[in-house]
């Protein structure tokens, strides 16, 4: 009966090179010898328990006896064919924990490439320098809707560094673009909100008390957009999840990268030597600068800052299909920009998230409204804007809440304040139709050049009125 063998009876008699010396005899019922001595044992372990053949079988079928080697009298391996087909197994089983390993290696060396990958392109993106956004205030809870957590609820600023003085350049900056934007990427839609930036907010905006000044005159200096995003939810009811901060001087260079964009000029504007004709025009950085800032001409933009909003929508529209067929080189190009001048909460890759998203919907499913205001009275004498509630609210419930959970005037938390205007409504408008001008919106242009005519006949009657009140000389 065979003996099991012990945990070192290793035979490695198999697995020595080919075209090595030919075996020793072997001595009677011992080991292997080289010129007549036995040899030593290597590094301490048995010289090798080669298995010793015993007598010849009888041709009778006489039992093979294995023989007695190795160290300690360890019993000898049997040649059988199994024990081959064992060591075969052996070799197929390190064979495949080596494959494993390099497998293993592979995996590895991608992820470390795939992470540094992302950690450059996450590090072009100024995450959170702007401080972070903390949760609803209190009271505001019951203005947000459950329904809206799962749209994405951004808020979009434009800071604006400026100072009369052209060499300066202010510290801390104002939000003279302030966009609320909702993507909805189960439905494929966007819907964005311009709040006029000189919208009437008390005290909390300084001494203006303009929205454009909660963000510099916030208490939290290194959360200043925490703090415009909680009155923005607290007044008016709109979650707000994730920012998003533009310095207005990289919109001249953003365009530069473009080579310039198509925009649709509503009408001629002039003002300090700069002009540009009524039309679609292929405008570069300074052009575009001068037509989103344009509110002075009273010409082509009547309404002030109500006006220069619409001229915005209009460049929203053309850098919205401009973005749409950007390339790689267009990408690479725009990096040192974004990194210099764009802020944001949001992580790598929700930013690939909402980019997807957003060129994924049509131009039709893009709307974009203007907060409802009146012109109010002088305000520690500046010149603001009230929020007209009742059409906020109608609105807001028609674009921005649930059906079943509408928004009442009364909930609307802006400044009571006396007014001196009609109410100027939302002006929605669907980005297909600013996109096609022979839309819906092919009236604008007529429509500034009426409320042009309109204010220079005010002006004439004004002036007729005081030359006949002047005593004759």
């Amino acid at each position: 009966m065979n003996r099991q063998r012990g945990p070192r009876d290793i035979d490695i008699s198999r697995a020595r090179p080919a075209g090595r010396r030919a075996a020793q005899p072997r001595q009677a019922g011992g080991a292997a010898v080289r010129g007549g001595a036995q040899r030593a044992p290597v590094h301490g372990r048995s010289s090798g328990t080669s298995v010793a053949r015993g007598a010849a079988a009888s041709r009778q079928g006489a039992a093979r006896r294995p023989a007695q080697g190795g160290r300690n009298g360890a019993a000898g391996h049997s040649s059988a064919p199994g024990y081959g087909t064992s060591a075969r197994r052996r070799r197929k089983k390190n064979t495949g924990k080596t494959a494993a390993k390099v497998l293993l290696c592979i995996v590895l060396v991608l992820g470390l490439a795939f992470g540094g990958i992302y950690w450059y392109v996450g590090s072009i993106f100024n995450t959170g320098e702007m401080g972070s956004l903390a949760p609803p205030e209190s009271g505001a809870d019951a203005l947000v809707p459950d329904e809206l957590s799962g749209t994405m609820n951004i808020l979009v600023l434009g800071i604006d560094y400026s100072t009369e003085d052209a060499v300066k350049r202010d510290p801390i900056g104002q939000t003279d673009m302030i966009l609320y934007v909702r993507v909805n990427g189960s439905d494929h839609t966007m819907t964005m909100l311009q709040i006029p930036r000189d919208t009437l907010v008390g005290e909390i905006g300084g001494s203006a008390g303009k929205i454009n000044g909660i963000f510099a005159n916030s208490a939290d200096k290194e959360n200043r957009v925490n703090t415009l995003a909680q009155y923005i939810t607290k007044v008016f009811g709109l979650p707000i999840d994730d920012y998003v901060t533009i310095d207005m001087d990289s919109l001249r260079e953003i365009v530069d990268v473009f080579g310039g964009i198509e925009v649709y000029v509503p009408v001629t504007m002039e003002y300090d030597g700069s002009r540009l004709e009524q039309g679609w025009r292929v405008l570069m950085g300074a052009e575009c600068e001068f037509f989103l800032r344009q509110r002075k001409d009273t010409s082509a933009t009547p309404r002030g800052d109500i006006d220069r909003l619409a001229n915005q929508q209009y460049f929203y529209s053309a850098l919205f299909r401009r973005v749409r067929t950007a390339t790689v080189g267009d990408i690479i190009k725009l990096t040192p920009v974004v990194q210099k001048y764009i802020n944001t909460s949001l992580n790598f890759m929700e930013l690939v998230q909402l980019g997807m998203s957003v060129l994924s919907i049509p131009s039709e499913n893009i709307i974009i409204g203007r907060l409802p205001v009146a012109r109010g009275e002088l305000y520690n004498g500046q010149d603001v804007m009230v929020c007209a509630k009742a059409e906020t609210a109608e609105f807001l419930n028609e674009y921005f809440r649930p059906a079943d959970d509408p928004l009442a005037a009364q909930q609307i938390g802006t400044p009571d304040w006396g007014t001196r205007s009609e109410v100027i409504g939302a002006e929605v408008r669907r980005m297909g139709e600013v996109d096609a001008v022979g839309g819906s919106d092919a009236n604008a242009p007529a429509d500034a050049q009426q409320a042009a005519q309109q204010a220079a006949q005010q002006a004439a009657q004004q002036a007729n009125a005081a030359s006949v009140q002047q005593p004759a000389a």
